[in-house]
């Protein structure tokens, strides 16, 4: 079954968010000072790499020629390390970014999976949903174990 063109722009918006998000997380890596932090985001980058992937063969399984649209967002544009220790975000700051991101992009992923006709879509989409739940729920944990997110 091809897409709709719903699901067409449902998926390229996700994969747009899983293009921001890979971009973020691995800038984020690199400005955390925690060797843990750093790792939670390296780990997220990866996952969030696996997701663009899956949408990416969705894509291209139905025709839609993706190359280029999107990459933009993982290519890195020059060196950022004089940046991120001008713009002074704490590891506190950097969680709490990534865990309203990870709620936008659960949120965009809910509606891909009510707007989609085909039952195979839907439920890659819905397993890429509940993982990007999962990655919401290591961000508040790591927030609340460092004491930065008090669940009163």
């Amino acid at each position: 079954m091809a897409l709709t063109n719903k699901e067409k722009t449902l998926i390229e918006d996700n994969l747009n968010a899983e293009y921001l998000c890979i971009r973020k997380y691995e800038q984020y890596a690199s400005m955390a000072s925690d060797p843990q932090i750093k790792q939670v985001f390296q780990d997220l980058a990866n996952k969030e790499h696996q997701h663009a992937t899956t949408l990416e063969g969705i894509l291209s399984q139905n025709g839609v020629n993706n190359q280029n649209i999107f990459k933009s967002f993982t290519t890195p544009q020059g060196d950022s390390s004089n940046v991120q220790s001008s713009l002074g975000f704490t590891d506190a700051q950097l969680l709490n970014d990534a865990l309203y991101t990870e709620k936008h992009v659960s949120s965009s992923y809910n509606n891909a999976v009510l707007e989609s006709v085909d039952t195979n879509i839907r439920q890659q989409l819905q397993h890429i949903q509940q993982e990007e739940q999962g990655h919401a729920e290591t961000l508040f944990k790591t927030m609340n174990s460092k004491g930065w997110y008090d669940v009163q």
